[in-house]
């Protein structure tokens, strides 16, 4: 947190004539199934760091802790945490490589970081203005494997391969 913090003054300094935003109030879920049941989690928990020219986000880096995910059933978010081993790998972050405005959607490349993988991604982004926000929200989905995470089973039967991520960030002025 500190390291965004310092990271932020450096960022406005070098960028002063850019408009400045504050992320506010964002989160991200994941979805999970299994042949018996479905669930999610929520971290509401998140450290973003972002660029702006011209009223557009140019680049954006995002940190979540692991542990700061519920599902609201705490043996299950412990055994999560054992599967995604997060005292190696506490977060996972991603960070923008390009962003491409559209007239529907925002385009955005990067990287994600999971469980000590790194992959290129690629998602869309809708963005609405709500009074003094900015609110971004999207879809990626990923699959468990991708990461060397080896999918949690239950009654001896696996978890699906894919994680539904939905993310929701708003920016106020």
């Amino acid at each position: 947190m500190i390291y965004s913090f310092f990271l932020s003054i450096l960022l406005n300094f070098f960028v002063q004539s850019s408009p400045t935003y504050q992320a506010n109030e964002g989160y991200i879920e994941y979805s999970m199934k299994h042949k018996v049941h479905a669930w999610e989690g929520k971290a509401d928990k998140l450290s973003v760091l972002s660029v702006w020219k011209e009223n557009k986000i140019d680049k954006i880096a995002i940190v979540v802790k692991i542990s700061n995910f519920n599902s609201g059933l705490s043996s299950r978010d412990s055994h999560m945490l054992e599967v995604l081993d997060a005292l190696t790998y506490p977060t996972i972050s991603f960070s923008s490589s390009e962003i491409n405005y559209t007239s529907t959607a925002i385009q955005v490349k990067g990287k994600l970081q999971f469980h000590g993988v790194t992959k290129e991604v690629s998602f869309l982004v809708q963005s609405k203005q709500v009074n003094q926000q900015i609110l971004f929200t999207g879809d990626l989905p990923i699959l468990l494997e991708d990461y060397k995470v080896e999918r949690p089973s239950f009654l001896f039967v696996k978890t699906d391969n894919l994680v539904k991520i939905r993310f929701n960030i708003p920016f106020v002025k």
